[in-house]
């Protein structure tokens, strides 16, 4: 048996093996080491208990400024996309009505040309 099947086989007894644990290194320090071992584990586990959350805090609030370090780059990169799109969007805006004007003078010049044309063909000369 390896020790990761070990390990899927006693995922879901975790708290309940630990909590043996405890009682059987408490017991254990009942046994062998008499009352006052028993105060000093239980002063020793306190004191160990806040080191860890204090470790544990610091460690998150690095681990939280470094997120928040690369959010903030990709916000800004983000940023400066949205930026370079937009301008390019109003470019692409500029040149589809400048198309649509130019559309419309050939439209219109078009339209001229055919009434003097038609003017000319009423008048028999073509």
């Amino acid at each position: 048996m390896t020790f990761d099947e070990l390990a899927a086989k006693t995922q879901p007894y975790h708290k309940a093996i630990v909590f043996g644990a405890a009682i059987a290194f408490f017991g254990g320090l009942v046994i062998f080491g008499g009352m006052w071992a028993l105060v000093i584990a239980g002063v020793c586990l306190f004191v160990g208990i806040m080191l860890g959350l204090i470790v544990g805090a610091e460690l998150m609030r690095r681990d939280l400024a470094d997120e928040m370090t690369v959010l903030r780059s990709q916000y800004e990169a983000a940023s400066e996309l949205a930026y370079k799109l937009n301008q390019e969007l109003n470019a692409q805006v500029q040149r589809a009505e400048s198309a649509e004007r130019d559309l419309l003078t050939t439209a219109a010049e078009k339209t001229s040309l055919r009434h003097k044309l038609d003017a000319i063909q009423v008048d028999g000369t073509v």
